[in-house]
């Protein structure tokens, strides 16, 4: 069964994405009565020391023990207006690496669950800036919840249709246990999808597709892998979700991303819940990574567990 999350640490930026990262920290902590830590790194370099939310022109230019004491008064007023009824603590550290600082204040606080806004860039923006929170995504041991610009918390009830890509061959899903329990707060209902790969080369090379024509042959029967990959699905899905509203859905796609993003849509998703293998490095640069595209693109908030 997924764990509660008790404690949750939510970067806070000082943006039009913050108050929403700060509602959907309230109702995680409300289920579980839980504590949501604010946390803002402040940084330590001039430039970005100017930021307007420092105030440098009250104090003479870049002031770091100004800035940090301005922050922790920002963090309690944001608290008092998006926490209200929830236990909270306000921490600040000084660091010039925002992801590198959340990723040990999670570690410090026994956070459960990050919960943090990105501003879903792509293109030459994104390979330039990068992102904070798809390091952070990479990298955590702990859950981690991501939400867009734009995005509203719909009610006491936001996640009503839960999209969980799966593996198959994975029998202790983790992604599916944490939906399950979601679903189970939310009254909402859980789709389980998996894609077969168009690839002739995947499915002979996936024994759970059982795509060969023989045990001996090189040849495989993309209908035969469909056939299967729908009863490991519905086998999958009763396993860990029986007793809730579930519907499991298969596609056929040689492109996970775009199909992901395609379902989503299509179902009005709330919420999806995936796993990622915190690839880094030259493979993560050569391979890229469906769960940050979904961080990106998805126009729900995307929670994901590293495998």
């Amino acid at each position: 069964m997924a764990q509660p999350f008790h404690k949750i640490l939510c970067p806070v930026y000082f943006d039009e994405t913050s108050p929403v990262a700060l509602e959907y920290a309230r109702h995680f902590a409300r289920q579980d009565d839980g504590v949501v830590y604010l946390f803002h790194a402040v940084p330590t370099d001039e430039l970005h020391l100017l930021r307007r939310v420092y105030r440098p022109a009250e104090h003479g230019g870049a002031d770091v023990v100004m800035a940090e004491q301005l922050v922790r008064e920002q963090l309690e007023s944001l608290a008092r207006e998006h926490l209200q009824g929830t236990r909270y603590e306000v921490v600040t550290v000084r660091s010039s690496d925002s992801a590198k600082a959340i990723l040990e204040n999670e570690e410090k606080t026994g956070a459960d669950l990050v919960v943090m806004a990105t501003h879903g860039r792509t293109g030459i923006a994104h390979l330039i800036l990068g992102s904070v929170a798809e390091k952070v995504v990479r990298e955590s041991k702990r859950p981690v919840f991501t939400t867009r610009r734009g995005e509203t918390l719909s009610g006491a009830h936001p996640f009503q249709r839960i999209l969980v890509p799966v593996d198959i061959s994975d029998s202790t899903n983790a992604a599916l246990a944490c939906a399950r329990r979601i679903a189970e707060q939310s009254g909402g209902t859980v789709h389980p999808l998996h894609i077969v790969p168009t690839d002739e080369t995947e499915l002979l090379f996936h024994d759970v597709y059982e795509a060969r024509e023989d045990k001996t042959s090189h040849k495989v029967s993309a209908v035969v892998a469909e056939k299967v990959a729908r009863q490991k699905l519905a086998a999958l899905a009763e396993a860990h979700l029986a007793g809730l509203q579930y519907k499991p859905l298969l596609q056929v796609s040689g492109d996970p991303a775009k199909t992901i993003l395609e379902v989503e849509a299509d179902i009005r998703a709330d919420l999806i819940v995936m796993t990622t293998h915190g690839v880094s490095g030259f493979f993560h640069l050569l391979l890229g990574s469906i769960t940050e595209k979904m961080i990106r693109e998805a126009n729900c908030p995307v929670l994901a567990f590293r495998q």
